[in-house]
């Protein structure tokens, strides 16, 4: 879906150099994934002491980090 956006120059230009990438779509798609798996993580860890739920914080990261060098 294409869409307009008004994004800081500098604040876009920080993204693309902590991501290591040159294309701006691609690094706008790659921080609001991140920005939404983060919000999902915090939510279900809001659960802890209401749910039987095991912290797999660690495993979850360690995996994205593998799968995002795969895509690279």
């Amino acid at each position: 879906m294409r869409t307009t956006l008004d994004i800081p120059e500098e604040l876009l230009r920080n993204v693309t150099d902590i991501l290591g990438i040159k294309k701006k779509n691609e690094a706008v798609r790659i921080a609001l994934s991140d920005f939404v798996r983060r919000r999902r993580r915090r939510q279900l860890l809001s659960l802890r002491g209401k749910l039987a739920i095991e912290d797999l914080t660690r495993e979850m990261e360690d995996a994205e980090i593998a799968d995002a060098k795969g895509r690279h």
